[in-house]
């Protein structure tokens, strides 16, 4: 499915050293425990349909920075085990987006010595503008979420923490 074009494109990526691509990959693919890779969300679960299938639909949730919570729904429209990526789309939220799409997934990527293969998260989106929100600002955010997501998903592998 392709997204529409919106005024709002790009993509962040964040490097694992340590970690195949597969091995980010089974993480990244449960779509309704982002919470557990995501350290910012509070919470993360399933409100319609079967985990992990098109058409289902996440609630994910955050205290923003004055305490109030922040949420979206969001609804996978596509999966991809092979490529090893996920589309979904912003359907609900009190975040700010009007129209907001995204592709996260995992691409095999040079070893930079660390020993494990090596891969490349990537996470691209299009959307329209966000009030009050400049695009570097909300790219900054992504960076910022990708690279703390990159982390966790190597710290969990390498048996710091349960997913």
């Amino acid at each position: 499915m392709e997204e529409p074009k919106l005024e709002w494109e790009g993509k962040v990526t964040a490097t694992l050293t340590n970690t195949t691509a597969d091995q980010a990959w089974s993480l990244l693919k449960d779509f309704t425990n982002l919470h557990k890779i995501l350290p910012t969300l509070q919470t993360c679960h399933l409100v319609e349909g079967v985990n992990g299938e098109i058409g289902c639909v996440r609630y994910c949730a955050a205290a923003g920075g004055d305490g109030v919570v922040i949420w979206a729904k969001e609804r996978l429209i596509e999966i991809n085990p092979v490529r090893r990526f996920l589309r979904y789309v912003i359907e609900e939220n009190k975040i700010g987006f009007r129209r907001y799409f995204a592709s996260i997934g995992a691409v095999d990527g040079s070893n930079s010595g660390g020993g494990g293969g090596g891969c490349v998260v990537e996470w691209s989106y299009v959307a329209d503008p966000i009030e009050g929100w400049p695009k570097e600002g909300f790219e900054a955010y992504l960076r910022t979420s990708l690279e703390a997501m990159a982390r966790r998903i190597e710290e969990i592998l390498r048996g710091g923490g349960g997913a």
